[in-house]
């Protein structure tokens, strides 16, 4: 407090009235507003204080947001006043119209583009399109071929199946008979060989003229006939066959 009134006491050194008059008007406003600070402070604690800068911020802040809204309109109305009053409204009407057509222009151009782009989609999306549809035809082609080769897929594995039934029951029946086949060729292999054994029992014990090579060669020849007999069977036939097939034949009856 001394300082600030020394300071005002050695700025209240002017020449005329006037002069003093008004320094001592100002000096007086700085210790009122001083005063004024100072009984605020003592008044207001640490918490007033600071709700009242969180109000002074606040409405600083909701100020600048509505300048900022309202800075395009006082722009427009500053350019308007400040060519109205040096061009004249004319002037200003002429320059307005300009900057509605380049505005125009350029909105058209962007419509033009956007539409172009729309456009050029549209046809990337109609040949997508295209393409869906010949795809869902061959595909739709495709289903029914694989509809018609599986009914008949179908239609075979029934054959084959009615065919490995019936090959079954065949086997089984061949199975069954070459069964009974080989019970029937043991059963007569026994007699064959209790018949061999009793005839040559005979002609060891019984009296013959035949010697003992020629007994021996017999009784060999028994013992081992169902092994050889079926070669011989066979070889007979062959040569046959062949000596059939070399004779002449009528061949109208082939016709």
């Amino acid at each position: 407090m001394d300082k600030l009134f020394s300071s005002i006491q050695q700025t209240l050194q002017p020449n005329d009235k006037n002069s003093l008059l008004q320094n001592q008007q100002l000096n007086q406003d700085k210790i009122n507003d001083l005063l004024n600070k100072s009984a605020e402070a003592l008044l207001c604690g640490p918490d007033c204080q600071k709700m009242k800068i969180t109000d002074e911020l606040k409405q600083k802040y909701l100020d600048a947001e509505t300048n900022i809204q309202t800075a395009p309109i006082k722009l427009e109305q500053t350019k308007k006043n400040y060519y109205v009053y040096k061009e004249g409204r004319p002037f200003y009407d002429n320059m307005l119209e300009d900057e509605l057509k380049q505005k125009a222009e350029k909105i058209s151009e962007l419509l033009g583009e956007s539409f172009n782009e729309e456009v050029s989609s549209a046809n990337t999306m109609n040949q997508y399109l295209n393409t869906a549809l010949i795809n869902s035809e061959y595909t739709s082609e495709l289903f029914k071929k694989y509809t018609s080769d599986n009914q008949e897929l179908k239609l075979q594995l029934r054959n084959s199946r009615g065919d490995i039934l019936t090959n079954d029951r065949k086997t089984y029946y061949e199975t069954d008979a070459l069964n009974q086949l080989q019970l029937w060729y043991r059963f007569w292999w026994y007699i064959y060989y209790m018949l061999v054994i009793v005839f040559t029992i005979a002609i060891f014990v019984s009296p013959s003229q035949l010697t003992m090579i020629k007994k021996a060669v017999i009784f060999v020849l028994l013992i081992f006939y169902p092994y050889y007999i079926d070669y011989i069977v066979r070889w007979v036939q062959g040569l046959y066959m062949s000596i059939y097939n070399r004779l002449p034949k009528n061949v109208y009856n082939d016709l």
